[in-house]
């Protein structure tokens, strides 16, 4: 039997190899993305390097954390180099705040051989390559299912678009606000406390990535206010002053989202044009996808046989429950959503859609190792979930080959 400390070591040696390949990798990726050779290697990034450099892209940045670590390593080299370091460095710390909280759910700590740690580095990265499912080979122009079919992600999306900065810097901050926040669920309104560590580091973590990207913060703070409010309701209004108590912790992020949203959508003197947030039914995703329960189903297949499968056995556990609850709202966000005027092809409410996909992967993964490890389903029951899973790996793999060779991201 292996010492505790040992054990720690080992598994912090594996993991750190695993992740210095990864940066490796992606550091390649992103320099490709912002040299952009010969038209190749598409991608938001060089409006970013524009913006970073101080230059006029053409739109509004009000996020300002990736290009202010992409000004520090412009003291050193080029604004395109600059830029990937930046996009490198935020993109991989994804990876350790994710471990931090696979290792403390699997309780690799308490392995007396170290498999549970090893495991959990290994499908960390596992869930950084996943994406969409998507036809590996080419079926020509016609499908009756439609053009949906053939896309690889316009329409359909995915839990890792390495084609967007932005998502990529604001993530690790997402998943430690995610998780530390799931884990509030459970005591907030039992301890009553003003001052909690969590309640800090989750504000810290929210904070820090809507100065990222404000579309995760967007869905969270909804999905969040929603639960709290109808916890609130259902006690009755007892539960008041615990309700303020964690409340009190959003608001430095909603004064930083009030500014964000009024300035990007603050019309342009004299120019006409219409801003602001329309409401409709898929007025901006139909304007990419003619076929949307198919695209659902191809961009979720592995979390909803999770669901399934717990849904059999009856018992759901209460980080899938807020999970399920949170990707809704980001759906909702998708279909009832868009912006006006020039911005409406972007359909830029998918980006709160896809940090849902993101973690319900994560959390279904979670719960996929736990019900593994325990033999809590039968075993084909375990199979069919395996196997769903690896196939979006499968493509998830194939998908960043074909970035990583400088293909089309859709």
């Amino acid at each position: 039997m292996k010492s505790k400390s040992k054990i720690l070591l080992q598994n912090y040696i594996a993991f750190s190899i695993l992740l210095l390949i990864y940066l490796i990798v992606t550091l390649f990726l992103f320099h490709r993305q912002s040299m952009n050779y010969s038209g190749s290697y598409v991608s938001d990034i060089q409006p970013y390097i524009a913006e970073m450099q101080g230059i006029s892209s053409g739109y509004d940045f009000p996020y300002p954390l990736l290009f202010l670590t992409g000004r520090f390593f412009l003291l050193f080299t080029t604004p395109q180099h600059a830029m990937a370091f930046a996009v490198t460095l935020l993109n991989g710390l994804t990876a350790p705040a994710l471990k931090l909280f696979f290792d403390g759910t699997l309780n690799t700590s308490q392995d007396p051989r170290g498999k549970s740690a090893v495991l959990s580095s290994l499908l960390v990265f596992s869930l950084l390559f996943t994406s969409m499912l998507y036809p590996l080979i080419w079926l020509g122009q016609y499908n009756p299912l439609g053009k949906n079919y053939l896309y690889r992600y316009l329409g359909v999306f995915t839990p890792n678009p390495y084609h967007n900065a932005t998502y990529l810097a604001a993530r690790p901050f997402s998943v430690l606000t995610f998780f530390l926040f799931a884990d509030i669920l459970s005591f907030y309104e039992k301890e009553m406390k003003w001052f909690h560590p969590k309640y800090l580091f989750m504000g810290l973590s929210l904070l820090l990535s809507t100065l990222a990207k404000p579309s995760f913060t967007l869905v969270f703070t909804a999905a969040a206010g929603l639960i709290m409010l109808y916890r609130l309701i259902r006690s009755r209004f007892h539960g008041i002053k615990a309700f303020f108590q964690c409340g009190i912790w959003f608001l430095p992020t909603f004064c930083v989202l009030l500014y964000q949203f009024g300035h990007v959508f603050r019309p342009q003197s004299g120019s006409g044009e219409e801003k602001g947030i329309g409401f409709g039914f898929l007025t901006a995703w139909s304007t990419t996808c003619d076929n949307i329960p198919l695209a659902l189903l191809r961009a979720a297949a592995f979390p909803l046989t999770v669901l399934v499968f717990c849904a059999v056995r009856k018992k759901l556990p209460a980080v899938l429950r807020f999970t399920w609850q949170f990707f809704l709202v980001a759906l909702a966000t998708l279909v009832f959503l868009y912006e006006k005027g020039d911005r409406l092809p972007h359909v830029n409410f998918s980006w709160g859609y896809m940090y849902g996909l993101f973690f319900l992967y994560a959390v279904s993964l979670l719960v996929l190792i736990q019900n593994s490890l325990r033999r809590l389903q039968p075993a084909w029951q375990l199979g069919i979930q395996w196997a769903v899973y690896l196939l979006h790996l499968i493509c998830g793999l194939d998908y960043f080959r074909i970035l990583f060779q400088g293909g089309l991201f859709h």
